[in-house]
């Protein structure tokens, strides 16, 4: 179950990795190589790649949250849930994601199940808007067999470069954009609508709920997949529910995770992945300079 603030205190904390430091040079003449700066941009490079979702093509797009974040919780005590959500919404604040005001329209959702696979059979049936319009039966089976401690999903939907929705009028959709077509400026682009995370409630035992806030914010804000972060374990919440019992884990969200969401968040919206990852690459080493700079 989870536990009060006393309690986490007591937990390990893994702080973000520390670039390794340049070797000395064997003889006043050696080369000298700034291994420190190179080893972390590759981690920054391997953290973007493993955080942000796998696109398709060269011309694929990263989707996020163009409207307001508005976190909601469901499954724990009433007072739990209220501080994960609250704890959510000071995260996508900290991370310059705009957040929508008490009592709006929740388009993030967390979900706190004893039996994660019967949630999602129920919900197929009962809430099946919950789920991507594009997703089949058998994609839904395929969730419901996954045996991870939780599972998350996001709803998109085209819109227009400006940020015009498609007119799904026609069998074909109509895109109304004042734009000029370009190869390096995409005419459409993908927006989060909605995201969903399910939690079996056996895997928050020992937690509490600034983790589960934290590890719920980067699994929703983000499309992000645990399950690829292995390079990068030492660096993010991400790994907080497959670590083994009796590990230690982050106590909240890490420099890296935050530095990342922003980054996400601060990148350009009309440009392929490939562009906006390697942007996001500048803002991250940026935001890690700050942080390290002011301690």
């Amino acid at each position: 179950m989870l536990v009060g603030p006393v309690v986490w205190l007591l937990l390990a904390r893994i702080g973000p990795i520390t670039p390794v430091a340049a070797s000395p040079p064997s003889a006043p003449d050696s080369a000298i190589v700034v291994q420190g700066t190179r080893d972390r941009d590759k981690q920054i490079n391997d953290f973007i790649r493993e955080l942000t979702p796998t696109i398709p093509g060269p011309q694929g797009q990263l989707s996020r949250f163009e409207e307001k974040v508005c976190p909601q919780v469901f499954g724990l005590p009433a007072a739990y849930d209220q501080l994960v959500a609250e704890r959510m919404r000071a995260v996508a604040a900290a991370a310059g994601i705009p957040v929508g005001k008490e009592g709006c329209r929740a388009n993030v959702v967390v979900i706190v199940t004893a039996d994660k696979a019967d949630f999602i059979k129920r919900a197929s049936v009962k809430r099946s808007y919950i789920f991507p319009r594009a997703w089949s039966g058998s994609t839904i089976r395929a969730l419901q067999r996954d045996r991870s401690p939780a599972v998350a999903w996001t709803v998109e939907e085209k819109y227009s470069a400006d940020g015009i929705e498609f007119d799904y009028g026609n069998e074909v959709p109509l895109n109304r954009s004042i734009g000029s077509l370009s190869r390096l400026k995409p005419t459409a682009r993908p927006r989060t609508l909605a995201s969903v995370l399910v939690i079996q409630t056996d895997a928050l035992d020992g937690l509490s709920t600034r983790q589960l806030a934290d590890y719920a914010a980067m699994r929703t804000f983000v499309n992000t997949e645990p399950r690829r972060v292995e390079a990068s374990a030492r660096n993010t919440i991400l790994t907080l529910l497959d670590t083994p019992m009796g590990q230690p884990v982050p106590l909240s969200l890490t420099a890296w995770d935050l530095s990342f969401l922003k980054s996400f968040y601060a990148s350009r919206l009309n440009s392929y992945a490939g562009y906006q990852r390697a942007e996001m690459k500048g803002i991250m080493r940026r935001e890690l300079d700050l942080q390290q700079s002011s301690r």
